[in-house]
């Protein structure tokens, strides 16, 4: 008896049994497709199911067992099914794939709460994080909805480490810390964003966080210092001054809090209470030279020219040695206006334009002074002394200092009465100037009894920043065009439908951009939908209060605008829409996988992703036009054809256009005024695709089908592509 080796049975068996399930699962398949074609669906469907269990690793069998059950509505096999074909290419690193499968079971069970991590963790890994921002936003929203606070602040804290200078974000972060008894972790957060936004200079959205957060915060010092510099900064100082002269009850002898009010007086032009405290800061440090300089200015300003005169005499050499000569030369040329012909002024410029070279300015002052030599008194001229104090040193505790005299200690008596409140909206009533009785040196506290920032309700808040970098109104007083930004906002507006402003925004770039390819293709596209666009129904009119939100959020008393950046419409505004930041970190990310992104949408019949997939990807000059063919396509699928029209004629009058693609597009173009019943129309797109290639396709059989039903004969057809010819070569 021959003994066979065990392993060549087990390797023969196993080829036998390989064979059988290959011969089985096509015989399967066959089956399925033929029941499929008889519309018999139930037994394709046990076709599948019995090709899966044959074969577990078919994912494309399992795909189209799913698709099956969704046709049944038998959606929670579908779903089974789905799931483990996402499993399948998530393990495989096939990314873009598995986010299609998932968003599809999204649609299936948006109940899954689950799916919205799973995308946003896969999103991250393909390097879309715009996306991946924008599922961890619903995720958020519905924690917030749910109040499951401890995993909204978990899943913020994952969105900010995924994108750091996602400042909403981080704003909103901050927020939900402070209101949750977490104050702390919320300053330092709102500490960092407010830190971001001063190296930005840009004040407008500081004071719309001080005026978020100072409820959370009603005794903190810093945070009212802060608010009061960015009122100055807007050059707002009355209201800063209100919110410093709070603070100085506490701290009367603050050397910060007195310098903020001496320049917020000044700026106000309250000269006496601007000398009252520059001289009490003198009083605590007569070598400061800031605050003797601040105190000179407003002695000028207040139109006290004889004692400015005298401060400068006795400090003129400390000034210069301190390489302050600037300073002096301002004032000296202010008083020389002031008081005319004073031979101590004209002694002093005289040295003044000697040091700094001002030769003209030199020579009037020396015609100046032959013009009065008969008062010519002999002296040490200033001149001497100026430069001669260049060779030494000046020891500071030699040098006298006369001091305005006070009859008594400088005081700041401040209003006690009831409780003083700070708000954004108060104002300072004005001072007149001529004000005279201000010896008994008290700053009063001016307070509108309106203001009222610490009682605000945390509820009625109203908060919205706009955080698109570099879009300040007021940042310059001429504004930069910024052709990529304009060009963005424009197809956000033809998003929303707001074709009008779009339209407007189109003509301005236009103006300072007029060979802007892209901005021309928007505006015709733009042009056209408004042509298309009929008068709307009452019901269709929006509502003039409504303002931007997230198209996820249900529940509207949950007050969560990641955007921050748009401030609500009155009823008489006109509405208002920003993009967010979730959106400039879109278009940021790679735009190819936006693009394959798309591909695979549409393959899974997501027509509406898909669409906006293909939005973001045709921000690439090169994929412009397959963009544009792809939306043409997804478009007439959802039987949209007037859009699907537009898209393809976009794509036509594309500067990249490649004759392959006229082609192409001629011929999609035609199959769509088939579809749309438009036959002439389908009948001329294929003409002119014969005319410049007569074997493209089917184009000889499409146009002898639509002859036969339009009644042309070959005679006509032939009349006309002729026409056609002579047309594409005189172009």
């Amino acid at each position: 008896m021959v003994r066979v080796p065990f392993i060549l049975i087990s390797l023969k068996t196993a080829r036998v049994w390989e064979f059988f399930l290959a011969t089985n699962k096509d015989k399967l398949l066959e089956s399925a497709q033929k029941n499929l074609k008889k519309k018999q669906v139930s037994k394709a469907i046990k076709d599948y199911v019995k090709i899966v269990k044959l074969d577990p690793a078919d994912v494309r069998s399992q795909q189209k067992l799913a698709e099956l059950y969704v046709r049944t509505g038998k959606n929670t096999e579908a779903y089974e099914q789905y799931e483990s074909v996402a499993i399948h290419f998530s393990d495989n690193g096939f990314y873009l794939k598995a986010i299609a499968i998932y968003k599809q079971m999204q649609r299936l069970d948006p109940g899954q709460i689950a799916l919205f991590t799973r995308l946003a963790d896969l999103n991250e890994k393909q390097g879309l994080i715009g996306n991946a921002l924008a599922e961890y936003r619903n995720l958020v929203d519905y924690y917030a909805r749910n109040g499951m606070i401890a995993d909204k602040i978990k899943t913020l804290e994952k969105m900010r480490d995924l994108d750091l200078n996602n400042l909403n974000v981080r704003v909103k972060l901050a927020e939900v810390f402070a209101s949750n008894e977490r104050e702390e972790e919320g300053y330092l957060e709102l500490e960092s964003v407010l830190e971001i936004l001063s190296k930005k200079g840009d004040f407008d959205k500081i004071l719309k966080l001080y005026k978020m957060f100072l409820p959370f915060y009603p005794n903190n010092e810093k945070l009212q210092m802060g608010l009061a510099l960015a009122f100055y900064e807007k050059s707002d100082f009355g209201r800063g001054v209100v919110i410093l002269e709070n603070l100085l009850k506490d701290k009367p002898k603050d050397p910060d809090l007195l310098r903020l009010l001496g320049r917020g007086y000044a700026d106000l032009k309250k000269w006496n209470k601007a000398c009252e405290t520059y001289q009490y800061l003198l009083d605590m440090d007569p070598s400061d030279l800031d605050i003797r300089e601040s105190m000179i200015r407003c002695e000028i300003g207040s139109e006290q020219y004889d004692r400015a005169l005298a401060e400068l005499e006795e400090w003129k050499d400390t000034f210069f040695k301190a390489d302050r000569l600037d300073h002096l030369k301002e004032s000296y040329e202010i008083l020389k206006e002031k008081l005319v012909d004073n031979r101590t002024i004209m002694q002093t410029l005289d040295a003044i334009y000697e040091l700094t070279g001002d030769g003209d300015k030199l020579l009037n002052i020396i015609s100046e002074q032959e013009d009065n030599l008969e008062e010519t008194v002999v002296e040490e001229t200033i001149s001497d002394s100026l430069l001669g104090i260049t060779g030494e040193d000046i020891d500071d505790s030699d040098v006298a200092l006369e001091l305005i005299d006070v009859d008594e200690e400088m005081s700041f008596d401040v209003v006690e009465d009831g409780v003083v409140d700070l708000q954004l909206e108060s104002s300072l009533d004005d001072e007149s100037t001529g004000e005279s009785a201000e010896a008994d040196a008290i700053i009063e506290l001016e307070i509108d009894d309106s203001l009222d920032l610490v009682k605000a309700k945390k509820d009625d808040l109203e908060f919205s920043i706009d955080l698109e970098e570099g879009r300040s109104e007021e940042s310059a007083p001429v504004a930069e065009h910024n052709l990529s930004a304009d060009l963005e906002e424009a197809e956000f507006y033809i998003r929303q439908g707001l074709y009008t402003e779009a339209e407007q925004l189109c003509r301005d770039i236009l103006v300072y951009a007029p060979d802007s390819v892209e901005c021309a293709q928007k505006l015709k596209e733009i042009e056209a939908l408004l042509k298309q666009k009929q008068a709307p129904s009452t019901a269709e009119q929006p509502s003039a209060a409504t303002g931007p939100v997230f198209d996820n959020i249900v529940d509207s008393d949950v007050n969560f605008d990641f955007a921050l950046d748009s401030l609500q419409a009155d009823k008489t505004a006109e509405k208002k829409i920003f993009k967010t930041d979730v959106d400039e970190q879109i278009a940021a990310d790679d735009l190819e996988s936006h693009y394959n992104l798309g591909i695979a949408y549409r393959e899974m019949g997501l027509l509406d992703d898909a669409i906006s997939e293909f939005e973001k990807a045709e921000k690439e000059p090169a994929r412009y036009v397959d963009c544009q063919t792809l939306k043409g396509l997804s478009f007439s699928d959802k039987n949209d054809y007037a859009k699907a029209e537009l898209m393809f004629q976009q794509a036509l009058d594309s500067s990249h256009l490649e004759e392959v693609q006229r082609l192409n597009l001629g011929y999609e173009l035609g199959l769509l005024y088939e579809r749309s019943d438009r036959s002439n129309d389908a009948l001329n797109s294929y003409q002119d695709v014969f005319s410049q290639d007569q074997d493209y396709r089917d184009i000889r059989d499409k146009i002898s089908v639509l002859q036969n039903t339009l009644g042309i004969t070959e005679e006509n057809f032939q009349v006309a592509t002729e026409e056609k010819k002579e047309r594409i070569s005189f172009l």
